[in-house]
C-alpha cells in the first residue's frame, strides 16, 4: 500500500538522507521517493502509520500527516 508522509522541518539534502535512511531501516517498508517535505513509501499491511511517524520523528522531523 502506497503512503505519502508530509514532513515538516526538512530543509536540505542531509534532512532528505536522514529521513530516507530511517524509513529504509524499517521492515516491510520500501522507499519510493523522499524530497523536502514529503516521503512516498510502499508498505506492507502490517506496518502501522505510527511506526512510520516514530521513525521520522526520531530523526527530528515531525510528520504532519500520513495519507
Amino acid at each position: 500500500m502506497k503512503k505519502t508522509l508530509e514532513i515538516s522541518g526538512m530543509s536540505c539534502g542531509h534532512c532528505v538522507h536522514a529521513v530516507k535512511s530511517a524509513l529504509e531501516a524499517l521492515d516491510g517498508v520500501r522507499v519510493e521517493d523522499v524530497r523536502l517535505g514529503t516521503a512516498v513509501v510502499d508498505v506492507d499491511d502490517s506496518v502501522a502509520d505510527d511506526v512510520l511517524r516514530d521513525a521520522v520523528d526520531e530523526e527530528g522531523y515531525p510528520v504532519v500527516s500520513v495519507q
